[in-house]
């Protein structure tokens, strides 16, 4: 667009430009805008595009939380961390992140345990979790927690308690 079409003009095309290429959240948006100097637009943009359904932060929460906690992926912990980091709310983060959990539980796959143990299993490349040296283990005690696994659940997968 020209540089001489009006400020709203300039901030809804590099909305829907930025909308065009990944779904983003509000908080997202208002940063890009206000790095291209338009922040001043940024209620109207963001009004606008709600009005045209563009523009959901809950539907982006839930969407990103099924991505992230896929099995072999994150840890709930972590992917709720990312979705704060994102712009979500805590209590939204929550939520989307818990209701992944129940989805995947809902196709088979289990909750926490069952996602953790799922990314045990390809970081210990094949090998039994149970056949795993102190070293190993406690390396892949270390990453499993980074990746924002509760310490409990890490210890029931690697075997190192079990929770009665």
């Amino acid at each position: 667009m020209a540089d001489d079409a009006p400020p709203l003009a300039r901030a809804k095309a590099l909305a829907l430009r930025l909308l065009a290429s990944r779904a983003r959240t509000e908080a997202q948006l208002r940063a890009r805008l206000a790095k291209a100097e338009l922040g001043a637009e940024g209620d109207a943009v963001v009004g606008w595009l709600r009005g045209l359904g563009y523009l959901d932060d809950a539907a982006y929460a839930r969407a990103r939380a099924r991505a992230l906690v896929a099995p072999g992926r994150l840890g709930p912990r972590l992917a709720e961390r990312r979705l704060r980091t994102a712009g979500i709310a805590g209590a939204e983060a929550r939520a989307a992140v818990a209701a992944a959990l129940a989805e995947a539980e809902g196709e088979g796959e289990g909750g926490e345990v069952a996602l953790c143990r799922a990314l045990a299993a390809r970081r210990a490349r094949g090998a039994a979790l149970e056949t795993l040296d102190d070293r190993a283990r406690r390396r892949l005690a270390r990453f499993l927690l980074g990746r924002g696994f509760a310490g409990p659940v890490v210890a029931r997968v690697l075997g190192i308690w079990e929770d009665a």
